[in-house]
């Protein structure tokens, strides 16, 4: 009992958020919500890496790390919005195989997405090249690593997404310092991404008041409280501010 209290003070102290489990349930008068996500301004610029190494693999010139996807209207591409906290709904089915990345000419593949809490990540070396893999739990402006493995050409590697804090991941190849992605992982899968016209949209919510989060790698969050009624669709629009 002592040692169970004693745990349970130092998650607090620490700042650690309480264990939350997602139940999957039938949705009954389920309602939506839906909306579009832009950019005011002008998007912030972009990183250019020089490929320095492998270039027979790798290609040559400059790599470009975290590109804003903005239409000419200011509609953003490339942001996933979600439900930041909810109880119970509709169901998720798992994958065997767990989330998928390749990495192929020196990049990893997709460049973004999302992933399940729990789920296994498995990560493939299609290049004949040796990589090494580095993923950091992204907290604020702090960077938790979570794994760093050497990996030889044409091998796959397994790890269980054990998040301490957040619910944002960057991965990095420690062996070329070009490659790069970013991901969310989480527990529900009440998320959508925003295709070329900044649109978004989310289905079978449960009736119920929620926070509603913005996320791009580039740019940040933003959150929105929304109520969802039976039947009903919710609108709401996120705007990112550019320089």
């Amino acid at each position: 009992m002592r040692q169970a209290l004693a745990a349970a003070w130092l998650a607090v102290a620490l700042g650690a958020p309480p264990a939350r489990a997602y139940d999957e349930v039938a949705v009954k008068g389920g309602g939506s919500i839906g909306g579009a996500v832009k950019l005011t301004g002008k998007a912030p610029e972009p990183q250019q890496i020089a490929i320095t190494k492998d270039p027979e693999v790798c290609g040559s010139g400059v790599r470009t790390v975290g590109e804003v996807a903005v239409g000419n209207d200011g509609s953003l591409k490339g942001a996933v919005v979600y439900i930041e906290r909810i109880a119970a709904g509709k169901a998720w089915p798992r994958s065997r195989e767990g989330a998928l990345i390749d990495q192929k000419g020196c990049r990893f593949l997709p460049g973004s997405l999302v992933m399940r809490k729990g789920d296994v990540v498995r990560i493939k070396n299609k290049d004949k090249v040796f990589h090494n893999i580095h993923a950091y739990e992204v907290v604020g402006s702090a960077r938790l690593s979570m794994f760093n493995d050497g990996q030889p050409a044409d091998s796959d590697l397994k790890h269980d997404l054990r998040m301490r804090r957040g619910n944002e991941v960057k991965l990095e190849c420690d062996a070329h310092n070009f490659m790069h992605e970013w991901f969310l992982v989480l527990e529900h899968p009440y998320y959508s991404p925003t295709a070329a016209g900044g649109g978004f949209s989310i289905g079978d919510v449960p009736p119920g008041s929620y926070k509603l989060i913005a996320w791009h790698p580039a740019l940040g969050r933003q959150e929105a409280n929304v109520e969802v009624k039976p039947g009903d669709k919710a609108t709401v629009d996120f705007t990112f501010k550019g320089k």
